[in-house]
């Protein structure tokens, strides 16, 4: 039996979206070496990255922790901040590296 995503190829290319292989999906991934994000068709720079975690940091550290509201919002963007650094550490590691032996 096919995987996922060549039944989703299939299926796409039967409902006319044209060949099989031009429409075969493919998931988000990053690129360690490059810092690249490619995401929804979107190519987001190391670039984009880096401002990014800036971004986050700064409004992190300017939420009043002193409401529920101040609270929750840092809370939000410590998530994105920390979601970033996970990918920057751990996505395309090898399979060495993410057991941390590497």
């Amino acid at each position: 039996m096919a995987d996922r995503n060549d039944l989703i190829g299939q299926l796409a290319a039967a409902m006319g979206a044209g060949d099989f292989a031009a429409t075969q999906y493919e998931g988000s991934r990053y690129d360690r070496g490059t810092g690249t994000l490619y995401c929804n068709g979107h190519i987001i720079s190391a670039t984009t990255v880096q401002k990014a975690k800036k971004f986050y940091s700064t409004m992190m550290t300017k939420c009043d922790s002193t409401n529920p509201e101040g609270r929750e919002m840092r809370s939000i963007y410590e998530l994105a901040l920390e979601g970033i650094k996970f990918m920057e550490d751990y996505a395309g590691a090898s399979e060495e590296e993410k057991d941390g032996k590497k």
